[in-house]
């Protein structure tokens, strides 16, 4: 989604709100894929079970399990959740469901305000007083933040937790890409339910073969580009308005290039402004601008208009998220079969974007034990399946079959090595979002409109992150 993309510093999920200010803290960290199994339950069956259920504020029971307690003895429990959702929305009715069925097993009760993409500064308050809930929404976003913060509780102990009526535990139903991306200082920080992604879109639907032999090089793109433009075709769609759609581009050149970690470097150290791949990246978003693979009118095009003229066929490709393809489904032309592959390479490495959204425990947290069980509720297969079925997004877990649109993404993603895993826009905005915001994405706008070339953006970029350091490093 638009708010997805370039307000990266509030929530991990789609439709993020305002931004909040980010404490730069290092990304560190450390699941096998499974057959897939469809859900064993549906949204709409789910919505009717819901229908005169959840009074979400009362009181619930669970037994004791601590050492040495009466595992007789019931104590009244109650876990406070604030989401991210806002009411009517799908995620909203996911949410009820799990919380609907944890219940009924375990009698402890939930407590859940739906508060939207607003949400975030409101738990930065909260927490930083110890009045926050003992749930809330995060993701690889912002949990750096937050863990710097000191608000996220230790979620390591979650891997070995077996999931509930499937006698696995939790870790093994993650991919360790995944398990990387939902993690801070090398410890598990969120139980992750959905992934985000990048790549690049087309309609296998009209050029089947590129779900076969897709460009595995920078120069085969080119020549791909060419080649569509040769027919007359437009090959890149693109909404230059949105500054963080633009960035793409550079982003996947520096990470391919670089390695994860080449991009939100450039805010640390003017030295690293110097790095040649840094020049051959901002070299190939020149070449596509020179190149005459955009139309005339992209820098001026307002979301949603270019991803809505990709999916009526005006447009070959698009480089942009993996939530592209659902928000796109109402306007896709006839035949029209959405599908990606993955920015090309650079020699062995195959770096890939994992953004991992999900669940948080809050470090005050006094109910530490049944917010470990909600969470090994919610990493059933059934309540994780319906990220993607209802939700439309890639399931954090192996077996949960994502998208047809988005099955060569995930195949990709669970078969990733982690140490070639970085977050979205290479985490960039979620450490150095002043820098991000006031230096980075304007210079990049301007390289990307073609009113710098490749040398000028280098040094503008590395003259304005020498004055931001020297005022606010």
């Amino acid at each position: 989604m638009l708010f997805e993309s370039h307000l990266l510093i509030s929530t991990p999920l789609q439709g993020d709100g305002d931004g909040a200010g980010v404490v730069p803290a290092k990304w560190l960290g450390e699941g096998k894929p499974k057959m897939f199994r469809k859900s064993r339950i549906g949204l709409t069956g789910a919505v009717v079970a819901l229908a005169g259920v959840l009074a979400l504020s009362g009181c619930g029971t669970r037994f004791q399990d601590d050492a040495g307690d009466d595992p007789t003895v019931q104590q009244d429990v109650t876990l406070t959740y604030w989401a991210a959702w806002s009411e009517g929305e799908p995620q909203q009715v996911i949410m009820d469901a799990i919380i609907e069925d944890f219940t009924a097993e375990t009698g402890v009760e939930v407590d859940v305000q739906y508060m939207g993409r607003q949400v975030t500064q409101s738990l930065i308050n909260a927490l930083a007083t110890g009045e926050g809930p003992d749930l809330f929404d995060a993701g690889t976003r912002n949990i750096m933040d937050f863990q710097a913060r000191g608000f996220l509780a230790d979620l390591d102990p979650l891997l070995d937790r077996e999931v509930p009526g499937e006698g696995v535990p939790v870790s093994e139903t993650i991919a360790d890409s995944v398990i990387e991306s939902s993690q801070a200082d090398g410890k598990l920080a969120i139980l992750p339910t959905y992934i985000n992604s990048n790549a690049i879109w087309f309609n296998a639907g009209r050029f089947p073969e590129l779900r076969e032999t897709p460009p595995q090089t920078w120069d085969e793109l080119i020549a791909l580009f060419d080649e569509h433009k040769a027919q007359g075709l437009v090959p890149i769609g693109a909404d230059g308005t949105v500054s963080g759609y633009n960035v793409f581009w550079i982003f996947q050149s520096l990470v391919q290039l670089g390695g994860p970690g080449t991009m939100r470097e450039l805010a640390e150290d003017t030295a690293n402004w110097d790095a040649p791949e840094v020049l051959e990246a901002a070299k190939r978003v020149q070449q596509l601008v020179e190149g005459g693979y955009l139309d005339d009118t992209y820098m001026g095009s307002k979301y949603p208009d270019a991803q809505n003229r990709w999916a009526n066929d005006e447009y070959s490709f698009m480089l942009n998220g993996s939530y592209m393809g659902g928000e796109t489904t109402d306007q896709q032309a006839e035949g029209f079969e959405a599908d990606t592959f993955l920015f090309p390479g650079e020699g062995d490495n195959q770096v890939i974007e994992v953004t991992a959204n999900g669940l948080a425990v809050s470090a005050d947290t006094e109910e530490m034990d049944a917010a470990l069980d909600f969470l090994s509720y919610a990493a059933k297969s059934d309540h994780q399946t319906l990220w993607s079925t209802e939700a439309g997004f890639i399931g954090a877990r192996s077996d949960v079959e994502p998208p047809a649109s988005l099955i060569s993404l995930y195949e990709h993603i669970q078969q990733a090595d982690p140490d070639q895993v970085t977050g979205a826009h290479d985490l960039a905005a979620a450490t150095h979002p002043q820098w991000w915001n006031d230096i980075f994405l304007p210079a990049n706008d301007a390289l990307f409109s073609g009113e710098l070339t490749a040398e000028a953006f280098i040094a503008r970029g590395k003259e304005d992150t020498a004055t931001f350091l020297g005022s606010d490093g």
